[in-house]
C-alpha cells in the first residue's frame, strides 16, 4: 500500500525507545525526514545514528524535556530550520511513576501532567501554525489504556490518558478545516523500557517474580502475548497517511483484544 508519506517532516517525542523509536523508524522507512527528542542525549543520538544507517533519511536528535516550554520551542523551531517545516507530530513522551495512589506525591501528579498533558498542548501549539502554512498536518496522541480501565498503579495515568484523548478530539474539531486531522491511540500492555520498569514495580508490589507478572499482565490479552511497539506504529503510519483522510478526532485501543468495555 502506498501510504504516500514521501518528503514529508515528522516530530516524534520520547523518540530514544520504545513505542516513538519504533515510529520514528517506521516513518523513516516509508521515506519521512525525522526530528526525535528525548532528555537523554546518549540514547538519543544512538536511536537517530540507528534509523539513520537504516533508512538513509535525515533524523535529527534534539534533546528537549516536554515540562520545559522553552525546550520545546527550541524542538519546533530546530525542526523546521533543518527540515523545512513540520507535517506530523506524535505525541508520545511521558514521565509517570507507579504507584498505589496514596504512594504518589503531589510532585509525582504534576510531573505527570506537565509532562504528558501539557507537553502534549505545548508541542501542538507550536507545530499547528507551521502545518496551517503547508495546508494540513496529522498530529497523533499516545494515550494508554489506564483511561478506559482502573489500575492500582496507574492513578496518574488514568486522568492523563484520559486527558489527551479528549484534547484529541478538541484539537480536531478546532483545526479540521485547515487539513490538520488529531487522533489518539491507546496502546494496550506494550513491550517498552517503560513497560518493564512498570513490571518490576507491580513484581515489588505483590511481592511475585518478574516473570509472573509478565505472564499475569498477558493472561487476559486474546493475542496471548503483548503489544509489540511496531503495532502502534503500524497504526500511525495509516493514521498520518492519506488513506486516513476521513478519520479524525477519534481515540483507537491496540490492546490485543483486552479491554473489555464497549466504546461507540
Amino acid at each position: 500500500m502506498d501510504l504516500s508519506l514521501e518528503g514529508k517532516i515528522a516530530i516524534v517525542t520520547g523518540g530514544s525507545k520504545g513505542i516513538g523509536r519504533a515510529t520514528a523508524l517506521a516513518l523513516a522507512q516509508e521515506g519521512v525526514d525525522v526530528a526525535i527528542c528525548a532528555r537523554g542525549m546518549e540514547d538519543l543520538e544512538a536511536a537517530a545514528a540507528e534509523i539513520r544507517a537504516a533508512t538513509g533519511r535525515k533524523v535529527l536528535a534534539v534533546q528537549a524535556d516536554m515540562g520545559n516550554p522553552d525546550d520545546i520551542k527550541n524542538l519546533v523551531a530546530t525542526t523546521v530550520a533543518e527540515l523545512g517545516g513540520v507535517d506530523i507530530l506524535v505525541n508520545n513522551a511521558v514521565n509517570s511513576k507507579a504507584a498505589p495512589f496514596m504512594d504518589l506525591a503531589d510532585e509525582d501528579w504534576l510531573n505527570h501532567i506537565n509532562v504528558k498533558v501539557m507537553g502534549y498542548v505545548r508541542c501542538s501549539r507550536e507545530v499547528i501554525p507551521h502545518m496551517q502554512a503547508r495546508g494540513g498536518g496529522r498530529i497523533i496522541h499516545i494515550g494508554g489504556m489506564a483511561a478506559r480501565q482502573a489500575n492500582t498503579l496507574a492513578n496518574s495515568n488514568g486522568v492523563t490518558n484520559s486527558s489527551v484523548s479528549n484534547m484529541a478530539k478538541n484539537l480536531s474539531d478546532a483545526f479540521a478545516s485547515d487539513g490538520i486531522l488529531v487522533n489518539c491511540i491507546h496502546p494496550g500492555t506494550t513491550r517498552t523500557e517503560r513497560q518493564t520498569r512498570s513490571l518490576l514495580a507491580r513484581a515489588d508490589h505483590a511481592s511475585i517474580s518478574v516473570e509472573e507478572a509478565e505472564r499475569r499482565a498477558v493472561a487476559d490479552i486474546p493475542i496471548g502475548r503483548m503489544v509489540e511497539s511496531k503495532d502502534i506504529a503500524d497504526l500511525i503510519l495509516f493514521l498520518v497517511s492519506d488513506r486516513a483522510g476521513a478519520i479524525t478526532g477519534q481515540t483507537i485501543a491496540v490492546e490485543g483484544g483486552a479491554g473489555r468495555g464497549m466504546n461507540f
